[in-house]
């Protein structure tokens, strides 16, 4: 669906834009005239009178303001030969290139795009940023020589002449003096609901729904713009999100699915689903995430839509655990005094006891120069709260480099709209107590993170008032947050949640299971000893043994780097 290789030559007339790609994508718009001509594919969502309106003012800053979603773009100028190529805001789906003395070659995949052009250079600058952070943190690749267009720019090539542009700043959206949250929040919730509705296709979709907030809110802005959806969950059905999701789409009489990851799932599919998760994401996320290809597949054979939660609970409250998103080194450097401290501290962690440096210290010196650039550190970024300074980093590096793993993949398949990441709706938030922006870094007081969640009851009350009603996995109702006793609840929740222990059942998208069934196929790949320091591997935490295999299997699956390299036993 957005597979594409596309070549430019430099200093060569273009005849249309067709002739430029190796491998097209399917294309979702196209304009053209006598002075102009511009397409783009993924899923752009635009106004009926955007051509027209494109025909008055050309250019990439009217493109990213008017077509919304996530999609790619190349626009040309006829009289001039001067192009122009990028993705959408806040650049989720990722656009990797190459180039040399006459040509740009570009695609959404480094993988491919090295297969494509032979190049088989590992760079162990991508390896040690995915180890340390669970992806990287700047605008490498697997490839040393395949670069990814850093985020929100566009790329634009005049002759051989090549300039990098940046669009959007998000932190310039950020209010000095937020408007109270009390006061906002008809106002947002009201904005919300207008611009969620762009997202909402007028055929039949599927909507994700867990039992948190993301999701049922959604549904209700579903069910108030009088939609035509089902809902689905994955997962156990002995889950939370599942008993939970299917016992809202019963009171609202959704057509209700659970994609079970039971044991057909893990013994026919977790293992090649893991291995194009790996692939398909440039070798950025691991084999841990199959489950999220695998539902996209099985929705992709009645349903060109979904509709997902992704990026509301970090919008809508301060992050405040480190895990899969926000590693612990991540937390380290942007909650240490200084530089040193957080270097220091990585250092002597278990990711980089499981790196081989030795041979190569030139590319972690060189990453610790550019962690100074990291808002935590930069002097330009000072205005800024400490919250705030991390939040420009979650907007411009994690959604892309965490969520866009997992929505690259999915895009082969089916197409992800992600109404909370709406830059309209974002400036509004913005402006507001109500961001997840304007608390304090890493806030675990609930009562002090709780505004966020007022924002999703409010939404609900006014879209679908009997899902405000019902118990979410918080062990507390929407309703509670907007009711004066429902804050007595809320605090039951929170010390059940306190007190009690994790239940014993949670492997809900068979994770584990799928391991242990694979885990001979995973363990047989060969880890080089040139990256890697694995002669402990028996002691080597689970989720960093599954970053450096996914990383092994992918190196493995390149053309051979060279025939001496060391292999660890």
């Amino acid at each position: 669906m957005i597979e594409f290789i596309l070549e430019i030559s430099f200093n060569k007339k273009i005849a249309n834009l067709a002739e430029l790609f190796i491998r097209k994508p399917a294309i979702e718009l196209h304009f053209q005239d006598p002075y102009y001509e511009f397409i783009a594919w993924g899923d752009p969502v635009y106004d009926t009178d955007f051509e027209e309106r494109l025909l008055i003012d050309p250019d990439p800053e009217f493109i990213l303001n008017n077509i919304f979603g996530h999609y790619y773009y190349i626009l040309v100028n006829k009289t001039t030969s001067e192009i122009i190529i990028g993705n959408s805001m806040f650049s989720i789906l990722p656009l990797y290139y190459h180039h040399d003395s006459d040509r740009i070659v570009f695609s959404e995949n480094a993988y491919n795009l090295g297969k494509y052009l032979n190049l088989n250079r590992i760079s162990h600058r991508f390896i040690i940023e995915t180890v340390l952070f669970n992806y990287p943190l700047f605008n490498t690749s697997i490839l040393e020589d395949i670069r990814l267009l850093p985020s929100n720019t566009y790329l634009k090539i005049s002759g051989s002449e090549i300039n990098i542009i940046k669009h959007t700043n998000i932190e310039e959206y950020f209010s000095i003096s937020p408007k109270p949250w009390r006061k906002s929040l008809s106002e947002v919730r009201d904005i919300f609901l207008e611009t969620s509705k762009k997202y909402l296709p007028d055929e039949k979709y599927a909507h994700a729904l867990t039992g948190g907030f993301d999701g049922r809110t959604l549904v209700s802005a579903g069910l108030y713009h009088k939609k035509d959806f089902l809902c689905y969950s994955f997962g156990s059905v002995s889950s939370k999100d599942v008993r939970i999701a299917s016992q809202l789409a019963l009171r609202a009489g959704i057509p209700f699915i659970n994609i079970e990851l039971d044991e057909k799932y893990v013994n026919e599919n977790s293992l090649d689903c893991g291995r194009e998760f790996i692939l398909g994401s440039s070798g950025s996320a691991t084999f841990a995430r199959a489950h999220y290809l695998y539902a996209a597949k099985r929705l992709s054979s009645d349903y060109k839509y979904i509709i997902t939660g992704n990026f509301g609970s970090e919008i809508f409250r301060a992050a405040h655990n480190a895990g899969p998103v926000i590693s612990q080194n991540l937390y380290t450097l942007f909650n240490s005094n200084n530089p040193n401290e957080g270097i220091k501290t990585i250092e002597n962690s278990d990711e980089f006891r499981c790196l081989n440096l030795s041979d190569d210290k030139s590319s972690w010196e060189a990453l610790k120069e550019d962690i100074l650039k990291l808002p935590c550190y930069n002097q330009s970024y000072n205005r800024l709260t400490k919250n705030q300074r991390f939040y420009v980093f979650v907007f411009e590096e994690i959604f892309r480099k965490y969520f866009g793993a997992e929505m690259v993949n999915q895009f082969r398949y089916i197409k992800n709209r992600t109404p909370f990441l709406d830059i309209e709706f974002l400036k509004a938030i913005f402006k507001t107590e109500l961001a997840g922006i304007h608390s304090d870094f890493f806030e675990h007081n609930p009562f002090k993170r709780y505004k966020g969640q007022v924002l999703y009851a409010n939404i609900i009350r006014k879209a679908y008032p009997e899902f405000g009603k019902m118990m979410t996995d918080k062990g507390y109702r929407p309703n509670d947050l907007i009711n004066p006793l429902g804050k007595l609840n809320i605090a039951r929740g929170y010390f059940k949640k306190v007190i009690r222990k994790p239940q014993s059942e949670f492997d809900p998208y068979s994770v584990g299971r799928a391991w242990e069934y694979n885990k001979d196929f995973w363990l047989k790949i060969p880890i080089s000893s040139d990256l890697f320091d694995l002669r402990k591997r028996e002691g080597t935490p689970k989720e960093i043994l599954f970053k450096i295999l996914s990383l092994s299997y992918i190196i493995d699956s390149l053309p051979r780097r060279h025939e001496d390299a060391k292999i660890a036993e």
